[in-house]
């Protein structure tokens, strides 16, 4: 009964999406999930390992030649200045419409990509804090278990 219950009060996604209720892992009693804090802090430290290559440095703002690396945010920001190499000419052509406008196409779109990198950064550093955040959570209510176990009390 506690299952059905639970089933029944999940509440529909922002987006329309549904999920089936057998869904693995949805409903952590029935499914026999467990959550250890240890692993999610592994996962959370492998993901802040990985961010400066990204990113482009730190998320404490410390800068290597090791993290502003091909592909990283600076990286793709720089390349606007190659854009710009080639963008420039085709501005100059005063007879040609057609180059003043895939001039500006590509400044535009190049601006926008640098935006839109930038905001990934921003947002997988959050989820790897987020993920962070739930493994002290998860490590929190272990040694909380861990004290009231010593302590003769049974989980209810």
């Amino acid at each position: 009964m506690i299952n059905h219950m639970r089933e029944a009060v999940m509440a529909p996604t922002d987006n329309g999406w549904h999920l089936e209720q057998s869904w693995p892992g949805l409903v952590a009693d029935r499914d026999g999930v467990e959550y250890s804090s240890t692993e999610l802090e592994k996962v959370a430290n492998a993901f802040w390992e990985k961010l400066p290559e990204v990113y482009g440095s730190d998320p404490t703002g410390q800068r290597s030649p090791r993290n502003a690396g091909q592909g990283s945010s600076p990286d793709v920001a720089q390349l606007g200045q190659l854009l710009n190499t080639f963008a420039e000419p085709l501005e100059r052509i005063q007879s040609w419409d057609g180059g003043r406008n895939f001039a500006a196409t590509l400044k535009q779109s190049h601006q926008g990509l640098t935006q839109v990198y930038h905001e990934v950064n921003q947002k997988l550093a959050l989820a790897f804090a987020l993920i962070d955040a739930g493994a002290g959570n998860y490590k929190r209510a272990d040694a909380a278990i861990a004290v009231s176990k010593d302590m003769g009390w049974q989980e209810t």
